[in-house]
């Protein structure tokens, strides 16, 4: 499985998807980076997760932390978090909620293959301004690549050049014909990602 949802309820969502379908629940989680609605759902799943090292050390990070209503607002207030941050964890978990983070079972640094028999899935650790963390996975034979969220701006909004120069070299190093974002329901050709990673550059700081 790749990412683990933002809560119980929206891994619960995709555990019942899988089932009505007629399979069956993943033995592994493998996470993309470490931000809140990528992982909240991991502890749900009671299987080994793998991850980065940086989203092993940023979970456990997580897993400290107060998510109540009171401690977001005071983040919030502090500009530690955007409003729209905390508005949309106390959307997805109604209070008094409760957050359970998964801590990571298998970690690595640059990136791992796991062979499934006729699929073979590769993890690796791209990094880029959304996400210092950031991992995308590439599934052979199938030619696809899950980007996760590593193409998207940084939080706080824009590119540097240095990083999405990087991101672009590994992204595009991949044999991939089609493309997955993490939030869009649509699946990029090759000719769609050299478009975005070129507006992205336009846009860069340099």
């Amino acid at each position: 499985m790749l990412d683990a949802g933002s809560s119980a309820q929206h891994t619960g969502l995709f555990l019942d998807g899988l089932a009505a379908e007629g399979v069956g629940p993943p033995g592994l989680v493998a996470l993309t980076h470490s931000h809140w609605d990528h992982v909240f759902g991991a502890a749900e799943l009671a299987v080994p997760v793998i991850a980065h090292a940086l989203t092993a050390d940023a979970l456990t990070e997580l897993a400290a932390t107060d998510w109540s209503d009171e401690a977001l607002d005071r983040r919030v207030a502090a500009g530690e978090a955007s409003p729209e941050h905390a508005a949309n964890v106390k959307e997805e978990l109604p209070s008094p909620r409760r957050v359970r983070i998964a801590p990571v079972d298998i970690v690595f640094h640059e990136g791992l293959d796991f062979d499934l028999g006729e699929v073979t899935v590769q993890v690796r650790h791209v990094g880029g301004d959304h996400a210092a963390d950031s991992s995308v996975i590439y599934v052979e034979p199938d030619r696809v690549l899950f980007l996760g969220d590593c193409l998207y701006e940084a939080p706080s909004g824009g590119y540097t050049a240095e990083r999405l120069t990087r991101l672009t070299d590994a992204v595009l190093a991949f044999d991939a014909e089609l493309y997955v974002e993490g939030h869009s329901e649509t699946v990029l050709s090759r000719a769609e990602i050299d478009e975005i990673l070129g507006e992205a550059s336009h846009g860069a700081a340099r």
